[in-house]
């Protein structure tokens, strides 16, 4: 699916950072500025492919205690990454230890212990028209997103359920226009 859903009880990113206390830029952006999204408990995941073929563990880290959490799957490079299915189990061991409550913060909801909606966000760059590049670095950085689109799509690889994944795009911007001639005329 793609499009924006803004508001989700649970918003779930893919993160590549590999400092639980970093979030890229572009998850920023996609939280705060360009359509703000509202979430009760954000997730961040991290996958760590590992030299063992057979590895499959998991690591929480409660950033904001049922606010902010990130999970990093350590997956051995024979390991499909069900990421789908291993965050379910993940947040089902949590729910068994009490360490997170996902039953909506809606008092409506709340009473009847209903569970939160979880929506996994995906994100891919696209290159802006925001740019000053010369021509031959606009071919190459066009051939890079051209040979990106032909390949396997982040949500795919992953094994994300297609019906609870919203991709929203991200301008990249390497040179920004500087020199902008413009005049106000009467």
């Amino acid at each position: 699916m793609t499009g924006l859903f803004p508001n989700a009880t649970h918003l779930i990113y893919l993160t590549s950072a590999d400092n639980p206390k970093e979030i890229e830029h572009k998850i920023i952006y996609s939280i705060l500025n360009r359509k703000p999204k509202r979430a009760d408990i954000y997730w961040f995941i991290h996958v760590d492919t590992m030299d063992d073929p057979y590895t499959s563990e998991y690591k929480v880290e409660h950033i904001i205690p049922n606010d902010i959490i990130r999970i990093d799957l350590r997956l051995g490079f024979r390991v499909q990454p069900r990421v789908n299915i291993m965050f379910k189990k993940v947040v089902e061991d949590l729910v068994a230890n009490k360490e997170v409550n996902i039953i909506s913060r809606y008092e409506s909801l709340a009473s009847s212990n209903t569970v939160g909606d979880f929506q996994f966000m995906v994100m891919e760059k696209y290159l802006s028209a925001d740019n000053e590049l010369p021509f031959l670095e606009r071919i190459i950085l066009k051939l890079n997103f051209l040979i990106k689109g032909l390949s396997l799509s982040e949500e795919k690889g992953f094994g994300l359920d297609q019906a609870n994944v919203t991709v929203e795009k991200f301008p990249l911007i390497v040179a920004p226009v500087t020199n902008l001639k413009l005049s106000r005329v009467e």
